[in-house]
């Protein structure tokens, strides 16, 4: 059987890949055991200093799996977190590898990352609003972070995509690699990060994160979740599984 996370380690590297190109890498309940599974076990895992999180196929994340119906005793149904939580609870430093769409979750995900670089055919969106709901894993807070005040507002108000060209300008990401060169370029950088001490590492992470206000993580989430049980964002859902556009009726 595939899995839908996979995981390789080269040295003081971890790589952490989403699997599930036929769905452009969106996550099921059971990829995101898996994936909080392969976060746990490199943070408990001393010789990795530094985890780069990446997709297969021409699609970074679309976030979460829209188009199947979830099992009501599942463990994440019946206790819900944030899609990017193994990130949050994540004590090194996570590189996104962003080498393609990264849509709604995906994008949360990168901006759950501490650096992200891109492929030139990288996009990034956030089109929860279209769909009658609220990015509810951070991004409505970190996209106020990683860019100026006016995009971040248009992108999230509008749903349309920033390319690899605009993030790097807007200082999205650090870097834009290379197609051809891709995989190695992010390699070389993963290394690099890896040649610091490791409680180095560790420490500039947790420092870093409390430069950032957290405190609207906590509405974030309060707000996603009172809009999960409006009819709006069933029919958004809904909409999204039947391809047709949505008739929202602001209840």
């Amino acid at each position: 059987m595939t899995t839908s996370i996979r995981t390789e380690r080269d040295g003081h590297v971890g790589r952490v890949t989403f699997n599930r190109p036929e769905v452009r890498n969106a996550l099921d309940l059971d990829a995101r055991v898996q994936l909080a599974e392969a976060f746990a076990e490199f943070d408990a895992d001393d010789t990795v200093r530094v985890v780069v999180l990446t997709g297969v196929g021409t699609a970074f994340c679309a976030g979460t799996d829209l188009s199947g119906a979830q099992d009501p005793d599942h463990e994440l149904v019946l206790h819900p977190r944030r899609l990017v939580a193994p990130l949050d609870d994540f004590s090194k430093p996570v590189i996104a590898a962003v080498n393609g769409a990264a849509a709604g979750g995906g994008f949360e995900f990168a901006l759950a990352a501490d650096l992200r670089v891109a492929s030139p055919h990288a996009k990034f969106l956030l089109p929860e609003l279209r769909i009658g709901s609220l990015p509810g894993s951070g991004g409505t807070q970190r996209i106020f972070h990683a860019l100026p005040s006016a995009v971040a507002w248009k992108t999230l108000l509008t749903g349309q995509p920033l390319t690899a060209e605009q993030a790097l300008g807007y200082g999205l990401v650090s870097d834009v690699f290379p197609e051809a060169s891709f995989a190695d370029d992010v390699s070389a950088l993963a290394a690099r990060v890896a040649e610091a001490a490791p409680l180095s590492l560790k420490a500039a992470k947790c420092a870093g994160r409390a430069a950032l206000d957290t405190a609207g993580y906590e509405l974030e989430r309060e707000l996603w979740e009172q809009l999960s049980h409006t009819g709006d964002r069933a029919e958004g859902r809904a909409a999204f599984r039947e391809k047709r556009d949505p008739r929202f009726t602001g209840k």
